[in-house]
């Protein structure tokens, strides 16, 4: 089978992750690929690894190939808020047009998550196309599509007309699409990762703090949940601090000030799993814990002036996605939520509400029978995962080639 040249561009850790487990049942179908663009090397090449070690310990190696350097390391891309996003145009104007002609030379041109990035993107590589008159014309697929649901609903139809197929992670998604939009629900590829999922609550004694993977959420929070910390360690609780991977190389220190509180884990499931609870970011890892089954508290703190556009401009009732998702499946919409102020799984604290006397009390009075039951609900609503059915689209692209 001829190689399938794929271009990549995955900026987000967490899109990088789907990444890898998108590949490795990619690389389960024997399917050759060569894969460009914008992604996490290292996290790639060592999910691939362990996939082959797995799956065919004694098989020949799969000639999936990489550059020999990435475009551009994802780290360099990742901010948060809107001023943030600002700083990076000038090196996105420099950067675009050559990732478009690598992009323009693949088979497929694969975008997930980062729309304010992916879209421009996807947009110059179109009229590249349209000018040179590339004889082959790279399929154009967005996975990790943009929260179209919360704000900005006008990428709904651009995407649909500059994509050959959008790869929906969420049941409800289609519904904020034309109805001539190539969307297909995938699954959600937090059920391809997670390696566990409590229906009950553990006793350990370990409550686990997760206050994010950028250092401007680390800094906004750290300090409160270090407080917090140690205002448990009273109660008899110790405390985990789950650190992101990409800093075990880095002093902690500067990142993170005094850790002597915690004991360290680089690795999420691990160290949840050994945690009766969690005080979490906002984000993709809300959803992680709540899948898992680590009954979560999540909290939110960012600069005013990002905070305040966001509030603005999001017509939402939750920040939290377990919240958000188990919405929309009970009240089609938010609008719709008779009682916003019933989280539909668990609690949330934003801003100025994020304190210890907050979160404490919260953690206090955590309803643990009423957040497993939502969460059983919440894995039916996303019913699968995404990473099979995403390679076997791949798969068949490739046997057409």
């Amino acid at each position: 089978m001829q190689p399938l040249n794929l271009f990549v561009s995955a900026i987000e850790y967490s899109a990088n992750l789907h990444l890898a487990n998108l590949l490795k049942s990619l690389q389960q179908t024997q399917t050759p690929f060569v894969l460009y663009g914008i992604f996490d090397k290292a996290l790639i090449q060592q999910a691939l690894k362990e996939s082959q070690n797995i799956f065919q310990p004694n098989a020949n190696p799969i000639h999936s190939n990489f550059l020999s350097q990435t475009i551009y390391n994802p780290e360099s891309f990742r901010v948060m808020g809107f001023v943030g996003i600002l700083k990076l145009i000038p090196k996105f104007f420099k950067l675009k047009n050559q990732l478009a002609q690598i992009a323009s030379t693949c088979d497929v041109a694969l975008f997930m998550d980062s729309s304010s990035f992916n879209i421009p993107l996807i947009q110059t590589i179109r009229k590249l196309i349209s000018k040179t008159k590339y004889q082959k014309k790279p399929r154009i697929i967005y996975y990790i599509l943009p929260q179209v649901w919360a704000w900005k609903p006008k990428r709904a139809h651009i995407l649909s007309e500059i994509c050959d197929e959008l790869w929906g992670i969420l049941p409800f998604e289609k519904n904020f699409y034309p109805k001539t939009a190539p969307i297909t629900y995938m699954g959600h590829p937090l059920l391809d990762e997670i390696p566990y999922s409590f229906d009950t609550p553990q006793k350990t004694q370990k409550i686990a703090f997760m206050p994010g993977s950028r250092k401007s959420e680390i800094r906004a929070l750290f300090p409160i949940f270090n407080q917090l910390a140690q205002t448990l360690k009273t109660q008899g609780k110790s405390a985990i601090l789950i650190i992101p991977k990409s800093f075990a190389t880095q002093d902690l220190s500067k990142i993170y000030g005094d850790i002597s509180a915690f004991e360290i884990s680089f690795d999420t499931y691990l160290g949840l799993q050994q945690s009766e609870f969690a005080f979490v970011c906002s984000g993709t890892a809300t959803l992680e814990s709540t899948l898992l089954g680590i009954p979560t508290i999540l909290a939110y703190k960012a600069k005013t002036l990002d905070y305040w556009i966001a509030k603005k401009l999001v017509q939402l009732n939750y920040i939290g996605l377990a919240n958000i998702f188990l919405e929309f499946h009970f009240f089609n919409a938010p609008k719709n939520n008779p009682n916003p102020s019933i989280f539909p799984i668990h609690p949330e604290f934003l801003q100025d509400c994020v304190n210890v006397e907050n979160l404490q009390n919260a953690y206090l009075h955590f309803n643990y029978s009423y957040f497993f039951e939502q969460k059983k609900t919440l894995f039916k609503y996303l019913s699968h995962g995404s990473a099979e059915s995403c390679a076997k689209k791949l798969q068949n692209f490739a046997k057409n080639l």
